[in-house]
């Protein structure tokens, strides 16, 4: 694992009480999440034009803009992100062309992964990894698809834990809306980081 030091009983006592305090009113890129979600759940098969949309939304989440797009596989990219979206987990090599075909950054590669897929992909950003680890991102560690794949793996150990679902229900109060199980935990991480 990338070094969590915290036990699963710190980390629901913590998230609980992120939970506790979540005010939805001072959260405005909530509006936005559902329509992009919702863009991903009306596409059937994901083509490159719905890649290059979502890449390019994606990034009005992220503090810098999309400064590269490598669409030199347009066919492995399609297969790779219809994968995502028929709920299959990718390999760390094809999250590495994912990574290296958008700015080289695994952050915004698994916020489009989470908008195609918000079951199964959780967003990874610096202040997750804060919350998580109590450290400051190193970009070897933080940029590297092993590592936001064992957070996936951490995700879906968390939700199988006897606390999380009165922690998921709580969530989705504070939250107005249906979200998914990841992103319960991902925006919780996010906000006590």
């Amino acid at each position: 694992m990338f070094l969590i030091l915290k036990t699963h009983e710190e980390i629901f006592n913590q998230i609980f009480e992120i939970a506790n305090n979540f005010k939805k009113d001072e959260e405005n890129y909530l509006l936005a999440y559902k329509y992009f979600i919702n863009y991903f759940e009306q596409i059937e098969n994901i083509q490159l034009d719905n890649i290059v949309i979502g890449i390019s939304f994606t990034y009005s989440w992220m503090p810098t803009i999309l400064k590269k797009i490598d669409l030199t596989d347009p066919e492995n990219l399609v297969l790779i992100f219809n994968k995502v979206k028929n709920s299959e987990i990718i390999t760390t090599q094809e999250l590495l062309i994912l990574k290296n075909s958008f700015n080289n950054s695994i952050v915004g590669t698994s916020k489009l992964l989470h908008f195609i897929n918000p079951e199964k992909y959780a967003i990874w950003d610096s202040r997750v990894f804060r919350f998580l680890t109590g450290k400051e991102p190193h970009h070897s560690k933080f940029q590297d698809p092993k590592t936001y794949l064992e957070y996936l793996t951490l995700i879906e150990v968390l939700k199988k834990d006897t606390k999380f679902h009165n922690f998921y229900e709580l969530m989705m109060q504070k939250v107005g809306y249906e979200i998914s199980e990841s992103r319960a935990l991902e925006l919780a991480f996010f906000k006590g980081g």
